[in-house]
């Protein structure tokens, strides 16, 4: 009797697995290969493997080997939602190209080159998500943080008109950002206390440029870059 229920117990696993398995799509896959990148680019970012140049390069390896599987499978069949998209099967040669350098340049210890090209992909993929009309939360949380760092390139050229400008246009990103559901990942509550942390973390950065703070820039920069990066990763 107890191997005829193993047994049943067995199958009935088998048959359901599958069923309650995530179905895979282009941006599940993307989502996964975003984490990994923004893994490895944050050591190429501190300037110093986390264990040594071997373990990173294979890391880079493992990203290249990832995007050439995802390249095989959608490249020459997009899915539905990017099929009138033109410049589909030019994303995929642009990105590999962009990992290969980066890979070139993190064998010749020039991490802060490498790290460059981290930069290059997720506009990219941000890039295909906008012009596709598929922009998630992650795009527009980029998109924010690239133009708080834009603001402050502008305030150490002491281009504070144009560094105030491209903050207000974060206030309005950031809005925007506001009147999105909250992610299924986390609770309603989490969610909302992950905005306002943003919230406030800009509120300061912005403060600082408004108040032409040459000396405090790059501390409040560090502040905002690891607090938001925290945030970022959660809903990639």
């Amino acid at each position: 009797m107890l191997k005829q229920f193993f047994a049943v117990f067995f199958v009935i696993t088998v048959f359901m697995v599958p069923c309650f398995s995530q179905e895979k799509t282009f941006d599940s896959e993307l989502s996964t290969l975003r984490k990994s990148i923004i893994s490895m680019c944050a050591q190429l970012q501190a300037g110093q493997p986390k264990e040594s140049q071997e373990q990173l390069l294979k890391e880079i390896d493992t990203i290249i080997s990832e995007w050439e599987a995802i390249t095989a499978v959608y490249k020459n069949t997009p899915p539905k939602e990017y099929a009138k998209d033109p410049a589909w099967k030019s994303y995929f040669d642009e990105a590999l190209d962009n990992f290969q350098i980066m890979r070139q340049k993190t064998g010749m210890n020039n991490y802060k080159r490498a790290m460059y090209f981290c930069g290059q992909n997720c506009g990219l993929f941000v890039k295909i998500h906008q012009v596709n009309e598929r922009i998630t939360l992650t795009d527009k949380l980029f998109i924010l943080r690239q133009n708080v760092r834009l603001s402050v390139a502008m305030a150490k050229a002491e281009n504070w008109d144009g560094a105030q400008k491209i903050m207000k246009e974060c206030a309005v990103q950031l809005k925007g950002i506001k009147k999105i559901n909250n992610s299924s990942i986390v609770s309603k509550v989490e969610y909302k206390a992950d905005i306002s942390q943003i919230e406030q973390i800009y509120s300061n950065m912005r403060e600082i440029i408004a108040k032409m703070d040459a000396q405090g820039i790059d501390k409040q920069l560090k502040l905002f870059m690891g607090e938001f990066g925290k945030i970022y990763l959660k809903y990639i």
